[in-house]
């Protein structure tokens, strides 16, 4: 009789290596070819080939004459990851594989961001295109072959699939350059993990002396990779996509002492412990049901051996809101807290607060109008089921800062790059590991349809 036990894990090892985008191998181990009838191993390979029908979309093939190299780009890129503010090597393989496809490109602006200038050759609109380039401080657990070959650190959050798109969506506009009108301002940008690259970008000289010779953007767009979407879907959200991040930190005074005399003291982790519990009603006490914010204390400090009292503790906070008007509340009622419950316990004088300003990001914003046009087109490519809807993420995104600092609109989507059975780990995880071929044939072709519908008169 067939074991079916051997069968099952026969079909499951082929399906997963499909999955991955590998070629499976029809051979039969031995034990199943004496013992399984002819008509099983039919009706199995039946199902192993309507699995790789049932995941292949429509190949379109300018998109395929370009696959190849952005995967090869994609592999170095992941296998040469560098920090925030750290790409030298990487700004430098950007800037060759952008001169090769026919951009003009200047290099270190904003440090290692690199600019390209694409031109139809004839008058149009200007469009922005970014793509980011900085990895984390992660050390690579995935086993891939061109897995990280810098130690602690990783392209965990998929910058390297951003740049792989990128270079083939640019190289097909330079290819078919009668197929639109208009410049092509793209933006690889460093820096992105630590919130300042987009900002340092638009700050550079020689990035303003390049928008007054080309003129203001209409609109701006990027791609980000979501590991929770299977590969071959996409997220289009309207109006706030991302959050404002505000960092925040709290130093609590008090009066030390001997741990074994707490009367004589004014305990700061006693105060510090009582505000981080008022903190949390801030969104659920102070702004109006439904608002949606987070207040997080990632940080308490205070102390340094068990039989004293500290005279000071260190709290660190987080904060994630979408409205300008709830986010100034929140600052405001950390400031009161902080104060007032110091002075309850008699702390000698009031926290400081200080309030990292000059590191806030501000929200995503999807304007609503070109959202609405770029999700018809993705559902005209993609068809209706494979554009999801998905609410706004907290998560911040510096994206949001050529919205903000040109005053133009911006659309960021996310592109599905998980495997169908949500097996794939998540992002900033150490086992982060994409479905990059078909995520990239997807992202390619979205962004080149976006690009066009925005480059139109």
């Amino acid at each position: 009789m067939t074991d079916p036990i051997k069968t099952y894990a026969f079909v499951h090892h082929h399906i997963t290596v499909v999955r991955a985008g590998a070629t499976p191998s029809l051979q039969v181990p031995e034990p199943l070819s004496r013992k399984t009838p002819v008509m099983i191993l039919l009706l199995v390979f039946m199902l192993l080939f309507s699995v790789v029908s049932a995941q292949q979309m429509e190949t379109v093939p300018e998109v395929e004459r370009v696959l190849p190299k952005a995967l090869e780009s994609y592999r170095w890129f992941h296998s040469h990851p560098e920090l925030s503010k750290q790409e030298e090597k990487t700004s430098k393989r950007l800037a060759q594989e952008l001169r090769a496809a026919g951009l003009e490109v200047i290099e270190n602006v904003g440090g290692y961001g690199v600019i390209g200038l694409l031109k139809s050759g004839k008058r149009g609109p200007v469009v922005l295109y970014r793509a980011d380039m900085d990895a984390l401080p992660v050390t690579e657990a995935t086993g891939l072959p061109f897995a990280s070959l810098n130690k602690g650190v990783m392209h965990a959050c998929g910058h390297d699939l951003h740049m792989s798109c990128a270079i083939g969506v640019l190289t097909l506009l330079a290819q078919n350059r009668d197929d639109w009108e208009g410049t092509i301002l793209f933006v690889g940008q460093p820096a992105e993990e630590v919130g300042s690259g987009a900002e340092a970008i638009l700050a550079d000289p020689r990035f303003q002396e390049l928008l007054a010779e080309v003129g203001n953007p209409r609109l701006a767009l990027a791609l980000h990779d979501d590991a929770g979407l299977p590969a071959g879907q996409v997220a289009v959200t309207p109006g706030y996509v991302t959050a404002n991040v505000d960092s925040v930190d709290i130093t609590i005074h008090g009066k030390g002492g001997h741990g074994a005399a707490p009367d004589l003291t004014v305990d700061p982790v006693v105060i510090g412990s009582e505000l981080v519990q008022s903190l949390q009603t801030i969104v659920s006490r102070k702004l109006p049901p439904g608002t949606r914010a987070v207040v997080t204390v990632g940080v308490f400090q205070a102390g340094t051996k068990r039989n004293i009292i500290s005279s000071k503790a260190e709290l660190k906070l987080t904060i994630r809101s979408y409205e300008p008007e709830i986010r100034e509340r929140i600052v405001e009622e950390i400031e009161r807290m902080s104060a007032q419950i110091a002075a309850a316990h008699g702390a000698p004088k009031p926290p400081t607060v200080y309030h990292h300003a000059e590191s806030y990001t501000p929200a995503g914003f999807n304007d609503i109008t070109w959202a609405g046009k770029l999700r018809k087109l993705f559902q005209d490519e993609l068809g209706v089921e494979n554009v999801k809807d998905l609410p706004p993420s907290m998560v911040g995104e510096d994206f949001s800062e050529y919205s903000k600092g040109l005053k133009i609109p911006s659309v960021i989507f996310l592109l599905g790059a998980g495997a169908q059975d949500g097996s794939t780990a998540g992002l900033h995880s150490n086992k982060f590991a994409p479905q990059a071929e078909e995520a990239l044939r997807t992202g390619i072709q979205l962004m080149r349809l976006s690009l066009l519908e925005a480059l139109r008169p």
